[in-house]
């Protein structure tokens, strides 16, 4: 009789090596990741205390949401190696995956995408790659919607395995087309923008909003892919789990990074300059308002008034805290 459970031993630790393991590692991540979303929200609101309120809705809506995601995911990896430790039920049962891998995370890279769109319609005062932007959102937050109520119907991994494919597919294409989308976009209009006759300030600036964002969306498109393929190769197991969990940090983190940017880029200016770009609340304001200033100071057209940039030959005035509209 002892001699029946030796053999099976080797066979069952490595099939439950592939379930634990992605999940302990992508817990580790999880953690890390949030630990560094709190110091750059500390730095947010310490370099940007009275930022527009679309900025620090945003920021709110963000720290909400991750927190939530971790306390999900934390509680799943506790049941699974503390409490439920060495039961293959437990392991076999979805817990709150639902919630906090597809939902939550659709959810957090939806409000990422769509910052990102925004910040492209104001450099190009055009909706067309906005518009694109947002439909692929769109599509991905639903696709990850959809895989959430599969998730919790199932109730089991085992019963996920075919249900779950096409939407989990959709859910992340839609995810890495979008950053691409962004960085492109992101790219193309910034370098549009440039001027031969914009000032050295104003050329850094551009470069900077161009650097940090293509840099952001190149990472957020490369761990979706990734996830992407580890889903779809090896779609027997978690190893996608080792990613998927903290996937929506990375977007979190890296909205985060944008906006704090904004402080190297003032400091790189004069101090006349950098508070022009400090009362903008913008990046992307920030941006107009260096350009603004560049080209009408050079003819010695500009005159400042308060937290307005008033500009006599053509009349126009452009207030300071209005992102919006910029």
């Amino acid at each position: 009789m002892d001699s029946q459970p030796s053999p099976s031993m080797p066979s069952a630790l490595p099939a439950m090596g592939q379930f634990t393991i992605p999940i302990l590692v992508g817990t580790l991540m999880n953690y890390l990741l949030i630990g560094a979303l709190f110091v750059q929200v500390y730095l947010y609101f310490l370099a940007f205390p009275k930022d527009n309120i679309y900025h620090r809705l945003t920021v709110g809506f963000l720290v909400v949401a991750e927190v939530l995601q971790t306390v999900g995911d934390s509680r799943d990896t506790i049941r699974i190696f503390g409490s439920g430790w060495g039961n293959p039920e437990v392991l076999e049962s979805v817990g709150w995956s639902w919630f906090s891998v597809p939902v939550m995370g659709s959810a957090i890279a939806s409000v990422g995408q769509m910052f990102f769109a925004r910040r492209i319609y104001v450099l190009a005062d055009n909706f067309f790659i906005p518009g694109l932007i947002t439909t692929i959102t769109a599509l991905q937050f639903g696709a990850g919607m959809w895989s959430g109520v599969l998730i919790y119907r199932a109730k089991t991994f085992s019963q996920l395995q075919m249900r779950l494919e096409a939407p989990l597919v959709v859910w992340l294409g839609a995810m890495t087309l979008a950053n691409l989308v962004i960085v492109a976009g992101t790219a193309y209009y910034v370098i549009k923008r440039r001027r031969p006759d914009f000032s050295r300030l104003t050329l850094t600036a551009l470069s900077q909003i161009l650097r940090v964002t293509v840099e952001t969306g190149f990472v957020c498109a490369s761990f979706a892919l990734v996830n992407l393929v580890l889903f779809v190769t090896y779609g027997g197991n978690n190893y996608h789990l080792g990613i998927c969990i903290w996937l929506c940090k990375v977007y979190s983190n890296s909205i985060l990074a944008i906006l704090n940017s904004r402080r190297h880029i003032r400091n790189s200016a004069s101090k006349r300059s950098a508070d022009i770009v400090f009362q903008s609340g913008s990046p992307s304001a920030a941006l107009h308002f260096a350009v603004q200033t560049t080209r009408t100071e050079d003819s010695g057209s500009t005159e400042f008034s308060g937290n307005f940039l008033a500009i006599p030959n053509d009349g126009k005035k452009l207030e300071a805290g209005m992102g919006e509209e910029l």
